[in-house]
């Protein structure tokens, strides 16, 4: 029996990417959710937050104790769903130079980062029938130019120019799905960056690490299909 065609989207967020911001550490995380599940988990994320008075844009950064029970059960049905998060945490981001690096030259790092999270997001389905809808936090005005770059990168990985449906830059509020990306790689840089002053902030860390099983701060096993963080430590370079 053939398979049945899926067309999956693929939601991108990033956390202590910044060239300058005192961070040795960054994460970009995806959610991959197939189409027939789109609408549902959307629509349930938006009743969550609506249950307790938020209508507004969930960021990691105003993560507080007044709303942790919707965070707990935002989380929870994330486990509970058939969405997938992927993951790359980079250590020792003073390695790759990153302050001393020309601000094009930071750049095309952090979309080279971008481009290999997508690739393992795709690797993960496996099956080349399907196809897939990308979409990325925008960052910058050199946005457009980066995602034609990885889109040729993705269609060459794939071997074929009809599975990338569409690649494009969507501001956070417009998704509810890169809103839950930000609160999970928001988690994993706290975590690895050893903070912890905010009471919520820990709450959050340690119920994710319990839901999945893993320490935020390391990587996860490779056959994970729910959950999956890839640790990378940049070595320092010679002279």
């Amino acid at each position: 029996m053939n398979k049945q065609e899926k067309t999956y989207s693929i939601f991108c967020d990033e956390s202590c990417h910044l060239q300058f911001d005192n961070s040795n550490v960054m994460c970009i995380g995806a959610i991959i959710i197939s189409d027939e599940h789109l609408d549902t988990y959307k629509n349930e994320i938006k009743r969550i937050k609506s249950k307790y008075g938020i209508l507004h844009e969930l960021k990691w950064n105003t993560v507080s104790r007044t709303h942790l029970k919707m965070y707990d059960e935002l989380l929870r049905l994330f486990f509970e769903s058939p969405i997938v998060f992927r993951s790359i945490l980079i250590k020792n981001k003073s390695n790759i130079q990153a302050h001393s690096l020309e601000r094009d030259e930071y750049n095309k790092f952090y979309y080279s980062v971008i481009e290999q999270l997508i690739r393992f997001s795709i690797r993960h389905n496996s099956d080349r029938i399907n196809s897939y809808r990308v979409f990325l936090d925008l960052k910058d005005n050199h946005g457009k130019i980066k995602l034609a770059s990885i889109h040729k990168e993705l269609t060459t990985m794939i071997g074929t120019d009809d599975k990338i449906l569409s690649m494009q830059n969507i501001r956070s509020h417009e998704s509810q799905f890169i809103q839950l990306v930000d609160i999970i790689i928001g988690a994993i840089t706290y975590r690895a960056r050893g903070l912890d002053g905010s009471e919520a902030k820990t709450h959050i860390v340690r119920l994710i690490e319990e839901l999945s099983g893993y320490s935020l701060d390391e990587g996860t096993e490779p056959g994970d299909s729910k959950f999956a963080i890839y640790d990378f430590q940049p070595k320092r370079r010679n002279g």
